[in-house]
């Protein structure tokens, strides 16, 4: 039987790139994030609130030059993106910067630069009061309270690596006395990619508790991770339910504070599209493989947390269904794009489209097995498509590594 197909509703522009930039190439609609960051502030209207881009899910420059005007800030978890967003012109004092484990000499360089530090260990507190008495900090807090798409994405919870644990708040507050430091947020992350609201809404609550034992906060930064649907017939998630929620517990607390949140995925993942072209198709037992010219080094989603995207079948999007493993160019057997997967028949030649790439693709990307990174283009509202970032070819490639691979140390 045929399908009725998934399709994007922007076919005829992926096509379109198809025959401008070949595969592989990851296409981005410009529409799709813009009509994503209306919807977060749509629905997250019953408390005062601050909107934050988390860096990590995508830093395209493109991408960031687009957001700056949709966004109240940005969350940077290195110093590659804090440097990237002030060049851009994103303003120091929206920057909150958030990376895990950071040293000395990150510490500094983002506090001289004048950055929020956003701090998750009491002896980087130390040394961030020895090096600045009297400065504002946020700290983050692990409340022992975790959720994410997959284990690895959990990021609460009392086998968590992150944020100060809840049973040594009161050690905060000493070395904040001690200092002279003024806690005037306080941020927590529960993990990525969870689909329940209940969840982000309990994790709020507990913050909003701890937050009476920091009387000058003025922000709760309740993070991101929210999920999308990554399958077909998946429910969105309730964002107005959890603004409601928010509301009444922060009343009921007495808090006058404003809530930060700082999605990434929710953002951006809707917006990205992975094309590839079928290098062959072949049977191996009860199995058909679809190869393609792209892999893991392009997308790692699928084989490190075993997430589903979903593929159409470009060329053939009405096509009798038959099953697949889509297979990558990689030299790993683990190099799947999906396993036993019904998509539109598939034939040598033809262009998948697999979709909700926009975040943690390209910037979880490599160039394993020296291939090169996929191109990127914007489809833009007007329909225009511009270059985001070349594909190199291979001789650049190597160009590059012999370059950087030839100067002496001492």
């Amino acid at each position: 039987m045929n399908q009725e197909p998934n399709l994007p509703t922007n076919l005829a522009s992926l096509n379109r790139v198809v025959t401008a930039a070949g595969t592989p190439t990851v296409a981005y609609d410009e529409q799709t994030i813009l009509e994503r960051c209306g919807e977060f502030r749509e629905a997250i209207t019953s408390v005062p609130s601050r909107l934050l881009y988390a860096l990590k899910a995508n830093s395209n420059p493109a991408l960031v030059r687009l957001l700056i005007n949709e966004v109240d800030g940005f969350d940077a978890v290195s110093p590659g993106e804090l440097e990237l967003l002030l060049r851009l012109g994103v303003r120091p004092r929206n920057i909150l910067f958030s990376p895990n484990y950071m040293t000395d000499a990150e510490m500094v360089n983002a506090t001289d630069r004048g950055a929020m530090l956003n701090i998750g260990e009491l002896s980087r507190l130390e040394r961030f009061g020895q090096a600045f008495p009297g400065s504002d900090v946020c700290v983050r807090l692990n409340l022992w309270i975790g959720a994410g798409h997959h284990k690895y994405v959990v990021t609460g919870g009392k086998d968590s690596k992150f944020g100060i644990p809840e049973d040594q708040i009161n050690q905060i507050t000493a070395l904040t006395d001690r200092y002279d430091l003024t806690v005037v947020g306080l941020h927590q992350h529960i993990g990525s990619g969870f689909s329940n609201a209940d969840d982000f809404a309990d994790s709020v609550d507990l913050l909003i508790e701890a937050c009476k034992r920091f009387p000058e906060a003025r922000f709760l930064n309740v993070g991101g991770g929210i999920g999308i649907p990554y399958r077909v017939g998946e429910p969105q998630f309730d964002l107005g339910a959890v603004s409601a929620r928010l509301a009444a517990s922060s009343s009921a607390a007495g808090l006058d504070v404003v809530f930060w949140f700082e999605p990434g995925r929710f953002l951006v993942a809707e917006s990205g599209t992975l094309l590839v072209s079928v290098t062959a198709v072949k049977q191996s037992g009860d199995r058909t493989f679809a190869g393609t010219d792209s892999g893991f080094n392009h997308l790692i989603r699928p084989v490190l947390y075993n997430a589903h995207h979903e593929i159409m079948n470009l060329s053939n999007p009405t096509g009798p269904l038959h099953r697949y493993d889509v297979a990558g160019n990689i030299c790993e057997s683990g190099d799947l794009f999906a396993r036993d997967r019904e998509i539109q028949e598939i034939r040598e030649g033809d262009v998948l489209a697999i979709l909700d790439v926009g975040a943690y693709g390209v910037s979880m990307a490599s160039e394993y097995n020296m291939r090169p990174l996929p191109q990127e283009v914007l489809i833009k509202s007007d329909g225009t498509i511009t270059t985001i970032r070349k594909r190199m070819s291979s001789s650049q490639l190597v160009d590059r590594y012999l370059v950087e691979t030839s100067e002496s140390l001492v």
